[in-house]
């Protein structure tokens, strides 16, 4: 089968496992990705055919940049199809969210190629995510990019949500929309045998006899880490306990400086480690941190987790009320206690569970690696995809 990957970034670890497992079952795919450093160009790399088309950055830029670069995207992508694809006729279209750019190209597509399945990755819900940012104030701006949503959720045979609540979100945001479109396709991860930790690591990172509670990943303001800060305060009196953040983000100064105000000598930020130390890491860590702001707009399922799952790394999660992450997470796992972003008391009283308990934190997080292994493998993911692919009648798998 000739499959077409569009995505924002192909080297993600989620991303770049399925695009791998494709290539493994023999089909032959190319990657659509945008490149801000060089020329558009068609290169093979690793034995994975890949197209860069010339962009403006869409990351970590001023709002006005960014909605330039969103505008403009479609172009860029567009003319790097038209020059180097064609001529191409393929039988699945695979594209991850963000961006919403890449409609255009993929509605080109398909209609060289009528019998193409177009199978879409929601992974962010936009623009309606982008109300947490008042994106909806501006109303021509928002409105542009809700009509290309629509026509996105039209134009796709199949759209994977990470949940059910995404499913039942989707569905009532667009109530013209076929339901039977919206397929169950959670977070996924490549499945690494699980190994004991280096012994030395703790040491390295100069933790040794420490209860960690670890934050990893991105430090912004959807990530409420504000509420961390806040359970390390009251969790000052036990000497053992180190609340340790590793990431970037825009709200990390912000938080430092309000660690250093508040005396948390409890809290340690670090900007970056080595993968193969964080994967060890985690493993020697005792609770894995989740937390979503209280107002983000639409249902969200952190893929950190997954990384938590397969470290055998017990979570303590507080969350929006929107999500379905507590239930469809934890709950059906029995790999971690949450509770509401809002109720700052019932997170104490899960952080005490899990603090008070080491047999609890095991058990915990052998049902979250088990989880894993049963729902959240790249394999089940290109599995899910494919059933949909032959679902939809396509006979050349």
């Amino acid at each position: 089968m000739k499959v077409v990957f569009f995505t924002l970034s192909h080297n993600s670890a989620m991303y770049n496992s399925l695009i791998r497992e494709f290539v493994r079952k023999g089909h032959d795919l190319t990657v659509v990705t945008p490149t801000y450093s060089r020329k558009s160009t068609f290169v093979v790399e690793d034995g994975l055919k890949i197209l860069y088309f010339k962009s403006l950055p869409m990351l970590n830029i001023g709002i006005i940049k960014k909605g330039i670069a969103n505008l403009l995207f479609p172009y860029f992508c567009m003319k790097g199809i038209k020059q180097y694809l064609k001529n191409e006729a393929f039988d699945l279209i695979l594209m991850t969210t963000p961006p919403l750019g890449f409609y255009q190209p993929i509605k080109y597509l398909k209609r060289k190629n009528t019998r193409c399945i177009f199978y879409l990755i929601l992974r962010d819900i936009h623009p309606e995510g982008a109300k947490f940012i008042g994106l909806d104030k501006i109303k021509p701006v928002y409105a542009y990019f809700r009509k290309i949503e629509k026509n996105l959720y039209q134009l796709a045979d199949f759209i994977g949500c990470m949940s059910p609540k995404n499913i039942s979100f989707i569905a009532e945001k667009n109530p013209t929309i076929n339901i039977k479109k919206l397929r169950l396709l959670p977070n996924w991860e490549e499945v690494c045998k699980y190994e004991e930790a280096d012994k030395n690591i703790r040491s390295k990172y100069n933790l040794n006899d420490k209860f960690i509670v670890l934050y990893g990943g991105n430090i912004g303001i959807p990530q409420n880490l504000r509420i961390l800060l806040k359970l390390a305060e009251r969790k000052k009196t036990l000497k053992d306990v180190i609340f340790l953040i590793i990431g970037k983000g825009t709200e990390k100064v912000k938080l430092m400086k309000q660690a250093k105000k508040m005396n948390l000598n409890n809290v340690c930020f670090m900007d970056f480690i080595p993968r193969d130390d964080y994967n060890n890491l985690m493993k020697v860590c005792d609770i894995g941190f989740i937390s979503l702001h209280p107002k983000v707009p639409i249902p969200n399922i952190p893929s950190k987790t997954l990384g938590y799952f397969q470290a055998k790394l017990p979570i303590l999660a507080v969350t929006d009320s929107i999500t379905d992450y507590g239930k469809f997470m934890l709950d059906k796992s029995q790999s971690g206690l949450w509770s509401l972003a809002t109720d700052f008391e019932k997170l104490c009283v899960n952080f005490d569970k899990l603090y008070y308990n080491p047999l609890l934190r095991k058990q915990m997080g052998e049902n979250g690696y088990n989880y894993f292994l049963k729902n959240f493998t790249t394999d089940r993911a290109y599995s899910e995809i494919i059933t949909a692919c032959k679902e939809y009648g396509n006979h050349n798998l």
